[in-house]
């Protein structure tokens, strides 16, 4: 009896992060396919997820079924960074041809990063 509750509430669990998922992943293709099909150069999942943002920004909580998900996705983000990680590897010597170029952008792309953070969460309407 009790395995079989353990196994409702994974169930539950799993049900309630799907729909999340799937709403990212189309937004995901969805931008892959209009990057794609107007050869912008923009990569489609930043596409995507500027569009998320603007369905966010919409007054009301509409895609608040959504959060689980992204939560799951944002928790998993390094995980999925580590192969991207280990082909910069292979590639060390190139990369240190370009070393001053790649810390101005990795410089550049964290400050910037952190004040979008801060400005979409006092825009979220965040304490601080």
């Amino acid at each position: 009896m009790r395995l079989l509750q353990e196994l409702r509430g994974a169930l539950a669990g799993v049900a309630a992060v799907v729909p999340g998922l799937a709403l990212c992943i189309a937004l995901a293709m969805a931008g892959n396919a209009l990057a794609e099909r107007l050869a912008l150069p923009v990569p489609g999942a930043v596409i995507g997820l500027a569009a998320y943002l603007g369905l966010l920004l919409i007054p009301g909580d509409r895609l608040g079924w959504s959060r689980s998900g992204g939560q799951l996705l944002l928790r998993w983000l390094g995980a999925m960074l580590v192969p991207a990680l280990l082909g910069l590897g292979a590639r060390m010597m190139l990369l240190a041809d370009a070393a001053v170029p790649l810390a101005v952008l990795l410089v550049t792309t964290t400050l910037v990063t952190g004040v979008a953070t801060a400005w979409l969460y006092r825009l979220a309407g965040g304490r601080g």
